[in-house]
């Protein structure tokens, strides 16, 4: 029976089709799980989720663009999708996170956020090769196929390893707010990351708590939530706005000013402002946090003053720098763990 190659789940090498057992990547050495096969071949739109499978019996089986996947757990929810864990039930596994649309009112978002990806995908903007492996990795997308029949969208990108926590998990963990130190580099991450997007004309439109992925131990940042990322020069306003993250957008945003720049930079600074805890909106800050952080995220913060607007992410970076040395003296590796992490 015919069956489709995969990739490697760690470098996207194709995987030769008749690999069997444990396979070792031929290109970056990866040891990859090989499993029975039991999904159809190439043309059948829809799994047959009915079929008796060799494992993880009990556990739920949907269809995304021809593909079966089995439901591991839920990982979160949005205001509109839920979230899960997922495995592809093929012969080579790869984990793979499933987010499917809760309501039919809201599968147009996913459209958004699929399209946007992709076009971010093809950027050729300076730094396009590494800062669009930080982007989720798109594996499929359309109409989600149950055994109840029930339709929703969905979108599955492949499963990172160690990015599990989000800045507002990280405000959980510590409710008295991290070392400024460790934001210091949070937030560069961020913004360098934002650079990469603005540079290629394109703006986040929702830069918040829950959708920066962080990890502690490699101290990287995986920006997530992307349906209501626009082109710069969009003039229609933010797709979607989270009532329940009101504080970290700006009055403009909230009033129906399109994605921008100084939007992604100022719901970047609020963000860290939580993450340090203080308060996002009146830009109020612990008096551990030194003054002269303290004061550029108070001003990248609130920028309806136009003399207050920072909307270069690379000069942003640059002030970001001068002021932990001026706080902190030079940069020195700050070791971050979330509980639970060995």
């Amino acid at each position: 029976m015919p069956i489709e190659v995969l990739k490697c789940p760690s470098c996207a090498a194709p995987v030769p089709p008749e690999a069997r057992g444990l396979v070792a990547c031929s290109y970056c050495g990866s040891t990859l799980s090989g499993m029975p096969e039991s999904t159809p071949g190439p043309g059948a739109d829809v799994p047959d989720l009915a079929a008796e499978r060799w494992n993880d019996r009990g556990l739920p089986r949907v269809g995304v663009a021809g593909r079966l996947y089995v439901l591991l757990g839920k990982l979160g929810e949005g205001d509109g999708s839920d979230v899960f864990l997922a495995r592809r039930d093929a012969l080579l596994t790869e984990m793979v996170v499933l987010k499917v649309a809760r309501a039919l009112a809201d599968q147009d978002l996913l459209d958004r956020e699929w399209s946007a990806l992709e076009a971010l995908s093809r950027s050729e903007a300076k730094g396009s090769d590494y800062f669009s492996g930080l982007l989720p990795q798109r594996v499929g997308h359309g109409p989600l196929a149950r055994a109840d029949g029930l339709a929703r969208k969905a979108s599955v990108f492949r499963w990172r390893s160690g990015f599990q926590h989000t800045l507002e998990d990280v405000r959980a963990a510590f409710p008295d707010g991290v070392d400024p130190r460790t934001a210091v580099w949070m937030w560069k991450r961020v913004l360098e990351l934002l650079g990469w997007v603005h540079a290629s004309g394109w703006a986040h439109g929702a830069v918040l708590p829950r959708h920066v992925l962080v990890h502690p131990r490699d101290h990287g940042i995986v920006l997530c939530g992307w349906s209501s990322a626009a082109r710069a020069d969009a003039r229609e306003p933010v797709a979607a706005l989270s009532a329940r993250a009101r504080p970290f957008y700006t009055d403009e945003l909230w009033a129906g000013a399109p994605p921008s720049r100084a939007g992604d930079i100022a719901m970047s600074a609020r963000s860290m402002i939580h993450v340090m805890g203080g308060d996002p909106v009146r830009g109020t800050l612990p008096l551990a946090v030194p003054e002269p952080l303290g004061v550029l995220l108070a001003t990248c913060a609130d920028p309806s003053e136009p003399r207050s607007v920072i909307d270069d992410t690379w000069e942003l970076l640059e002030r970001v720098a001068a002021a932990a040395r001026a706080a902190f003296g030079e940069p020195k590796f700050q070791a971050f763990k979330m509980p639970g992490w060995a």
